[in-house]
């Protein structure tokens, strides 16, 4: 049967709504009103996310879509799930060779993570952020209730923190670069567990963090 003209498909069911499983482990969506943070509507799955959570894409004036990882770039973004199937489709749709989206797919695979170790680094140049367990166990001692980012080749340290964690209110951990990327932003020796005090740069490395675990989860 035809579609009728004028409709558009419903929204796909949405896996990282804010009601069901989270994008990153243990992070879920600004419990913020609509008009207090941007949303958009994603160009795929029809879905609605906060903007930090989408990907952003603009055309250039030789009318090709060019990524805009940090949302900066002039012109009518295009927004779209920060995974590569709903990106694959995005290109697709607007008749990218295969090899130049293979060279975009990961060259944007490369910026999210860039992005974020970027916004780990701005948390420490600015003094807020901890690295290591026991600051950690300092910090929430004293009440403080950080951000914290465990480096993804740490499943370990993940079971022995998340029992002592779903007893304390309002600490999450999220998932981010291995230890010896997490590491380079100190002196370059491995570091596990970053705990972030400043609440707007953890905002971004929350979001950043999603978009990169989303991303370099999808085949």
């Amino acid at each position: 049967m035809t579609k009728p003209r004028g409709r558009r498909a419903a929204p796909e069911p949405d896996p990282g709504a804010p009601s069901q499983v989270p994008v990153v482990p243990s992070a879920r969506f600004p419990a913020k009103k609509e008009e207090e943070t941007p949303w958009r509507r994603c160009a795929i799955t029809r879905n609605r996310r906060p903007k930090a959570y989408l990907l952003r894409f603009v055309v250039d004036p030789g009318g090709r879509l060019v990524e805009d990882v940090t949302g900066r770039l002039p012109g009518r973004g295009i927004h779209v799930m920060p995974d590569r199937k709903r990106v694959t489709a995005l290109l697709t749709r607007h008749k990218m060779a295969p090899e130049e989206r293979d060279l975009l797919l990961a060259r944007l695979g490369h910026s999210l993570e860039q992005r974020l170790l970027d916004g780990v680094g701005l948390a420490r140049r600015t003094g807020g952020c901890r690295k290591g367990l026991r600051e950690v166990e300092e910090l929430i001692k004293r009440g403080v209730r950080p951000l914290l980012l465990l480096a993804e080749d740490a499943e370990s340290l993940r079971m022995r923190l998340e029992p002592w964690l779903q007893e304390i209110e309002g600490v999450e951990i999220v998932t981010v670069p291995d230890q010896e990327r997490l590491g380079s932003i100190w002196s370059g020796r491995p570091v596990v567990l970053v705990a972030v005090i400043h609440p707007g740069v953890g905002e971004r490395i929350r979001a950043d963090a999603a978009r990169w675990w989303s991303f370099t989860r999808e085949g």
